[in-house]
């Protein structure tokens, strides 16, 4: 790895769950730990849950993610899921006017791939529609960002900031189940809704895009500003470019992943990779849910 760009860092992701009355048994699937990937290497990783139970780490899943599952069978009204791990980041920051030297309309949506392995896989479950992502809402705004002849690297840089610019960054406004038709009437939401708008847009133009979940530094380099989402679980968009493979691109922060970003798992939307998912038995009608995060650079 790069001596000038690579970072270790400490990540603390605590989840707090309280009810009003006793939960007798939960089960979950936790995404909440580092996984390989290009320019980043886990060190390390673990996942606790309090009270005490069963914790064990599942196979890689259809994606290649790495899941925790846990059960919790002791009777709680509150319960919290740790995770903490070490990892390894070493991702130089991508320049897209290397780019420019092709048109987006000039890629096609399948031979270009040839040489990236799987491609058909990735063509067919990257590229187009799933479950909760439909491409449709999204075409009026695609097609100002994808205009016929555009440079690919100009025109994701103008999705890119066409999100920024023309959606507001704030919280509690969207839930994890609000459509991209809500979420464009709104014209504000989170880094989960945002890198839904990029999902889709590239896919409407013809390109795989992959949903990326993880996290970004806590405390950024002296003279830089603190990045949004940098306080709990982090979502960015990832689009494959033939010849040179996936490029991260973080609409919610106007820029291109780089060093300040570790990745914990992608899929085809936030569904596929929720932070934390399960069942739980209880009566009771009402709960509280609290997140902290903290990636500290060792």
């Amino acid at each position: 790895m790069s001596e000038t760009t690579a970072r270790t860092y400490r990540v603390r992701h605590v989840t707090t769950y309280e009810y009003e009355d006793d939960v007798t048994s939960s089960y979950g699937w936790a995404y909440l730990t580092p996984r390989d990937a290009p320019g980043q290497q886990a060190l390390s990783a673990e996942v606790t849950v309090a009270p005490a139970g069963l914790v064990a780490n599942g196979q890689p899943d259809f994606f290649g993610n790495h899941a925790s599952y846990f059960e919790v069978h002791t009777p709680h009204r509150k319960l919290v899921v740790t995770a903490e791990s070490r990892v390894v980041v070493d991702r130089p920051r991508f320049e897209l006017a290397t780019l420019d030297d092709v048109r987006w309309d000039e890629v096609g949506p399948y031979e270009p791939f040839a040489d990236v392995p799987d491609a058909p896989m990735l063509a067919a479950h990257y590229r187009l529609e799933s479950p909760r992502l439909a491409i449709e809402p999204v075409a009026t705004l695609a097609r100002s960002w994808f205009t016929p002849g555009r440079p690919l690297g100009e025109a994701l840089h103008a999705l890119v900031h066409g999100i920024y610019a023309g959606f507001r960054y704030r919280s509690g406004v969207t839930t994890v189940t609000s459509s991209l038709s809500e979420v464009l009437a709104r014209r504000e939401g989170v880094c989960q809704d945002f890198a839904h708008i990029a999902v889709a847009a590239i896919r409407w133009a013809g390109l795989p895009a992959r949903y990326v979940s993880g996290y970004v530094e806590t405390t950024p380099p002296p003279g830089q500003p603190k990045l949004q989402g940098a306080d709990a679980s982090h979502a960015w968009v990832s689009v494959l470019v033939p010849g040179i493979g996936w490029v991260d691109l973080d609409p919610t922060n106007d820029g291109v992943v780089d060093s300040a970003y570790v990745v914990t798992a992608w899929g085809r939307e936030y569904t596929d990779v929720p932070p934390l998912k399960g069942v739980i038995f209880t009566e009771s009608a009402n709960s509280t849910l609290s997140v902290a995060v903290d990636v500290e650079r060792l």
